[in-house]
C-alpha cells in the first residue's frame, strides 16, 4: 500500500513537467514537418505516420539527452565526492 501511495504522489508530482514536455515536442513536430511539407502531404493517410515517425524520433532523442546529462551529472558528484573523501583522508 505505501508504495502505491509514493508513486502515485510521484506521478502527481511530475505530471505538470511532463505534460510540458509533451507539448512542447508535439509543437516542434508540427512546426518541422509543415517545414519539410509546407503544402501538406498529396496523400492526407500518410499525414499521421509521418508524424507518428518525428514524434518517436524526437521522444528518443529527448530521452537519449537526459540520459546523457543524468550520467554527466553523476560523474561530476561522483568526482566531488571523490575530492573530499581525499581532503578527509590527509587531514
Amino acid at each position: 500500500m505505501e508504495k502505491r501511495r509514493i508513486v502515485q504522489w510521484f506521478v502527481d508530482l511530475t505530471h505538470g513537467w511532463n505534460s510540458e514536455f509533451h507539448h512542447a515536442i508535439q509543437s516542434k513536430v508540427h512546426a518541422e514537418f509543415k517545414s519539410q511539407f509546407p503544402n501538406g502531404l498529396q496523400n492526407e493517410e500518410d499525414t499521421e505516420p509521418w508524424i507518428r515517425r518525428m514524434s518517436d524520433f524526437y521522444y528518443a532523442r529527448m530521452t537519449n539527452t537526459a540520459m546523457l546529462l543524468l550520467a554527466v551529472a553523476s560523474v561530476m558528484v561522483s568526482l566531488c565526492a571523490l575530492v573530499v573523501s581525499i581532503v578527509a583522508l590527509k587531514h
